[in-house]
């Protein structure tokens, strides 16, 4: 899946694309596959971090972007029950939005600046698992014989011969250290959107409630799961549902899991009264999911300056 693809993807992609930009792109065409040029899932985002080398999805959508923007577009946009491609307020299509996962594409010649490719087809190739080491001799005039590479390629010997492998040991699964398991768990905690909004949220609460990112780690999940069975949602009402009734609690930590745990189902047709924020664009915040229920992540990319599309005090100021 994807080899002959990515070989095809890499030769024709632009020559100023930056060293990043190119190991994103060749690393989507590798995963795709090669009869609809198409990906997605939470599996092919893990690997796609995994191999490209980058932290979470805000850092990869930057590096896709600029991508874009130099005319290799590699995300598909969302669109919505009309079949049309969803676009935001500012008329930008959207391609990942909570609860939907980024696709992928790559695309077909006449659909990017694809460089000229240079005629190869009278070079003779070795395929990569086939590579002959020939001999060569040392300074004392010994025969050095071809090996196996570190990589644990079959090489082949001067006559043509395969180099036998050797096994290599294998750790089993159970002797998997306690850090290793930590690591991935935080690892899926980042990645996931509607995750990484629950621990934003948690964070968010109004003091003394508020706790801090390891204990809303561990309470996030339980908050996901416990409002999608009940039909709450990661705003205001549910802040106040969480935090009625302040006085005379000696360990908020502890009070506020049972709550978590013990929620009513949500409230029909009774929203609390009051402003609430605009739809969030998007974009802003540099992709953190947290700014969809706090104003306080809606920033303007690179800077602290509130929002122009989305952030309550410019949508206000523009109503006056």
């Amino acid at each position: 899946m994807g080899y002959e693809l990515r070989r095809w993807f890499e030769d024709r992609l632009p020559q100023e694309i930056t060293s990043g930009e190119r190991i994103v792109a060749v690393t989507i065409a590798d995963l795709v596959w090669d009869d609809t040029r198409i990906g997605y899932g939470r599996k092919f985002m893990d690997k796609l971090l995994h191999r490209s080398g980058f932290e979470n999805e805000a850092q990869l959508g930057k590096v896709l972007g600029k991508l874009a923007a130099k005319g290799v577009e590699l995300r598909v946009p969302i669109t919505g029950q009309d079949g049309e491609p969803l676009k935001n307020s500012r008329g930008q299509l959207v391609y990942a939005h909570r609860g939907r996962q980024r696709t992928f594409r790559v695309p077909k010649e006449n659909e990017f600046p694809a460089r000229a490719v240079p005629d190869w087809q009278d070079e003779e190739e070795r395929s990569p698992h086939r590579v002959t080491i020939p001999e060569e001799r040392s300074p004392q005039g010994e025969t050095i014989r071809g090996e196996r590479s570190p990589c644990g390629v079959s090489m082949v010997t001067p006559q043509g011969g395969p180099i036998p492998l050797t096994p290599s040991p294998s750790i089993p699964p159970s002797r998997r250290t306690r850090s290793a398991a930590t690591s991935e768990r935080a690892g899926r905690q980042q990645e996931d959107p509607d995750l990484a909004a629950a621990v934003g949220f948690l964070q968010e609460l109004p003091e003394p409630w508020a706790i801090g990112r390891v204990t809303a780690k561990a309470y996030a999940e339980i908050l996901l799961e416990v409002v999608a069975e009940k039909g709450w949602q990661l705003d205001e009402q549910l802040v106040s549902e969480l935090t009625k009734n302040p006085n005379g609690i000696n360990s908020y930590r502890s009070v506020l899991r049972t709550r978590i745990e013990d929620l009513p189902r949500a409230p029909q047709g009774t929203a609390k009264a009051g402003p609430s924020l605009p739809p969030w664009c998007g974009e802003c915040g540099d992709g953190n999911p947290a700014a969809e229920f706090n104003a306080k992540w809606r920033t303007a990319p690179g800077s602290s300056k509130p929002c122009l599309n989305c952030h309550p005090t410019i949508q206000t100021a523009d109503a006056a």
